[in-house]
């Protein structure tokens, strides 16, 4: 989403274009959204007077939310540091708690109707992450309509999954995209992880020993738990490496102990 910078007044409209495209983007998000939840219970509903799109945003920025500054739209180092505290602390947690949170995040009367709203909007941990980061950083007074808007927002600036571009994402079904060949490599990946990201911009030394011919793919380690679990993988980034039914697994951002259960499982 980020452009060039130049000095040039046409980089400053682009500039312009681009924060307005993202405006434009969070109103439809927001339309869309007062549709769904038109037929919600008065906790959920927004009043007759609430925010527009465009102040929606301008909170956003005023909230130290989302940074709209050089051309581009980002959330900021603040916010990603609170959204990876409420993602770390509820990624993981069973349906059951999982239930609770929601209930207490939307003010719901019990988890029986936390468990409506889940099914019915298709509420995830990671939305509910997100939103309790979005309301820590916002003013007391927002609706809680509004905040949900808020948190569609921010979701768009956010990657869907923690896979390097480069790589194929498999998180659905690594299991069988290692099954139907005789070698393959899954890296493990994991958000708001620093070790990972900084193996991120080395990627390509770290798989410099696996063969061309070799599928490589890539998984988010926190829903793929049932493959991690298989193979050992306890930390990310990670990587696991298979040949005829055999494997090594290696965890941690050592870019040479990727290397070297490369070459051994591979070329051995």
């Amino acid at each position: 989403m980020t452009r060039p910078e130049s000095d040039t007044s046409a980089s400053e409209a682009e500039s312009d274009e681009t924060i307005e495209a993202e405006r434009s983007s969070a109103a439809a998000s927001r339309e869309a959204a007062a549709d769904e939840r038109s037929g919600s219970d008065s906790q959920r509903s927004a009043p007759a007077d609430s925010t527009d799109p465009d102040a929606l945003f301008d909170e956003l920025v005023a909230a130290g939310v989302l940074d709209a500054g050089a051309g581009s739209v980002r959330t900021t180092d603040e916010f990603e540091h609170t959204h990876g505290i409420y993602y770390d602390s509820y990624v993981g947690v069973d349906d059951a708690e999982f239930r609770r949170a929601v209930a207490s995040a939307f003010g719901l009367p019990d988890d029986a109707t936390a468990t409506e709203l889940v099914d019915a909007e298709a509420v995830t941990r990671e939305d509910l992450a997100r939103y309790l980061a979005v309301r820590s950083h916002a003013p007391d007074d927002v609706p809680p309509v509004d905040l949900a808007v808020m948190t569609e927002m921010v979701g768009e600036l956010v990657p869907d999954t923690p896979v390097p571009a480069a790589l194929a994402d498999v998180t659905d079904d690594p299991a069988s995209f290692v099954a139907e060949r005789d070698r393959a490599v899954v890296t493990v990946w994991k958000r708001f992880c620093d070790p990972c990201e900084s193996l991120k911009a080395d990627l390509d030394a770290a798989l410099d020993a696996i063969p061309d011919e070799v599928a490589v793919g890539g998984i988010d380690g926190e829903v793929a738990r049932d493959f991690c679990e298989t193979y050992g993988v306890d930390a990310a980034p990670g990587v696991v490496l298979v040949r005829d039914g055999d494997h090594r697994t290696v965890t941690g951002g050592d870019e040479s102990a990727w290397t070297a259960a490369a070459r051994e499982l591979f070329e051995g």
